[in-house]
């Protein structure tokens, strides 16, 4: 298959995870990863559970599932008891990524609309859509008004510097927690990060034309991306010819 060739690995992912108590509150944790000064929300989940076994082993398995480098919990709660018991588990089930704690001084509200305001004004905040399909039939059990209120859309919505502005913030505050780090990756210029890849894609083309100019032809017209044909070429391997396969 022919591999758009502005592709590429996102930079760095995370697990943030914002823990509650058993009750009406949720456990919330999210995966985000960074590419190029965007950040991708790829998965979130909820549980109502505070923090049982269950709980803990499902998040971690979201940790495994994404390839996540940093965990990342508020540690305002059970002034991080949270995360002993995080890592106890870690090492059973053999989860190697860094954990950070994050002590929040300043008011929700105040918090997650600093943190997502900026990104979501420059378009900076890329969501897959089945984390909207999984926040929209979340929870339910509940009756419907109350589960727009326990919803990622909703309270992004109605979120504002009030005090108390909406019933249940877990979700945004989460969200906002794993943005937060992500603060300064944000500098990064997608256009700058774009321009030094095209300059490194046009030293490619110009190395392998000047080295094996019927390879580099055959590259194009077969729609193969330069970077793959050079490392091909270097790995002693082939690369299949615009008329037929070569042996």
């Amino acid at each position: 298959m022919y591999v758009e060739e502005g592709i590429r690995d996102y930079t760095e992912t995370i697990l943030s995870i914002d823990p509650s108590g058993r009750g009406k509150d949720e456990a919330t944790a999210c995966v985000l990863s960074q590419c190029n000064g965007y950040i991708f929300l790829r998965a979130m989940d909820a549980w109502r559970d505070g923090y049982s076994d269950a709980t803990l082993v499902a998040m971690l398995n979201m940790a495994k599932k994404y390839k996540a480098t940093t965990i990342l919990y508020e540690s305002n709660f059970g002034d991080g008891m949270f995360g002993e018991l995080l890592k106890r588990h870690m090492v059973q089930m053999q989860v190697h990524a860094g954990v950070e704690e994050v002590r929040a001084s300043v008011r929700k509200e105040e918090r997650i609309i600093d943190a997502l305001e900026p990104i979501l004004n420059q378009h900076k905040l890329v969501i897959d859509p089945k984390v909207i399909e999984w926040d929209y039939h979340s929870n339910p059990e509940e009756a419907p008004e109350r589960r727009l209120a326990y919803m990622l859309s909703y309270q992004l919505t109605r979120m504002c510097r009030e005090k108390g502005a909406v019933k249940h913030d877990d979700r945004a505050d989460c969200l906002a927690q794993g943005v937060q780090w992500f603060i300064d990756a944000l500098a990064i210029s997608a256009h700058k990060a774009e321009a030094q890849r095209k300059a490194e894609e046009f030293s490619i083309m110009m190395d392998l034309f000047l080295e094996e100019p019927q390879t580099a032809v055959d590259a194009l017209a077969m729609g193969i991306p330069l970077r793959t044909a050079q490392r091909r070429l270097s790995g002693s391997g082939r690369i299949e010819t615009w008329t037929k396969a070569r042996p």
